[in-house]
């Protein structure tokens, strides 16, 4: 068996901060989205994250926090012709 064989019924580890990430960065955008609500952009969630931290957030990484709490259920993807936006999800009935 190779390795790309071995490899190919490996399942993918789980999404999550990669070791380097600040131990408080999934609250503090849990917090934020929570407070603030609205759109939540790359560019919204790589602007927190500088003035939080002081450093920068890489577009990637900001779209795949986003991306995670869709799946999660906890937001919503707004997919408009010119701009990608989430929205957190309401349980009052009425979607974001």
């Amino acid at each position: 068996m190779t390795t790309a064989t071995a490899q190919a019924g490996a399942q993918a580890p789980a999404a999550g901060p990669a070791p380097g990430w600040p131990h408080d960065w999934d609250r503090v955008l849990d917090t934020a989205i929570r407070t603030w609500g609205g759109q939540w952009t790359t560019a919204r969630v790589q602007q927190l994250y500088a003035v939080r931290y002081g450093r920068r957030l890489y577009r990637e990484d900001a779209r795949a926090f986003l991306s995670r709490r869709a799946h999660q259920g906890l937001m919503r993807l707004h997919n408009q012709p010119n701009a990608r936006y989430y929205t957190l999800r309401t349980t009052k009935g009425n979607p974001s």
